[in-house]
């Protein structure tokens, strides 16, 4: 798999590199939170979404290398949408964390002193964190340029998340119970008004 020369793509590279170094630093500032009391739900889940991420992510020079010609019409305009898509996706991501506050970890995990939030993004949907993830990555996808490359990068990280989403719910519903179903019953899980 050839790496990914990040002078060859629109935007000369510069806003995918920042939007990867923002999200990384974003994502390691959570890395270290660690909720006391708090139990892991499921591990094997963790793998299995993280490796679906992963993969996801892998497509993209993958998809570069083995299907060069699959390039978006009009790259300036896929780069300046996906500069747009990822930076809000980032900002969703961000605001999720100062909404659910210490109840956001990395790893699922469910406490007896667990509450359902309902603030900030939470009012419209149940996993505005895992949109904004979505939006982040295929903001990305698309700042690089490549069609196959968004398609099975947003497929294997779609799968991946509607994976996870169901272990979590069914942890969150495990522990709070009718307060979760209430909560659910009134917001799409990704997409308002979808699912």
């Amino acid at each position: 798999m050839a790496a990914l020369d990040l002078q060859q793509l629109p935007t000369g590279g510069e806003a995918l590199l920042v939007t990867v170094v923002a999200f990384a630093i974003g994502e390691l500032t959570r890395v270290r939170r660690v909720r006391r009391g708090a139990r892991n739900v499921d591990l094997r889940a963790e793998v299995v979404f993280r490796l679906g991420f992963l993969a996801g992510i892998l497509t993209l020079p993958l998809a570069r290398s083995v299907a060069p010609g699959a390039q978006i019409p009009w790259p300036e305009a896929a780069a300046v949408v996906g500069v747009v898509v990822a930076w809000l996706g980032l900002l969703l991501r961000w605001w999720s964390f100062r909404a659910l506050g210490r109840y956001f970890t990395l790893v699922l995990q469910t406490s007896p002193d667990h509450a359902v939030v309902d603030r900030g993004p939470y009012r419209v949907l149940r996993h505005p964190s895992y949109t904004g993830l979505l939006l982040v990555v295929l903001g990305c996808a698309l700042m690089i340029g490549n069609w196959v490359g968004v398609l099975a990068c947003s497929a294997c990280v779609g799968a991946a998340m509607v994976y996870r989403i169901r272990v979590e719910e069914r942890a969150l519903t495990q522990a709070l119970g009718a307060a979760y179903l209430d909560f659910a019953a009134t917001r799409a899980r990704l997409v308002p008004f979808v699912w």
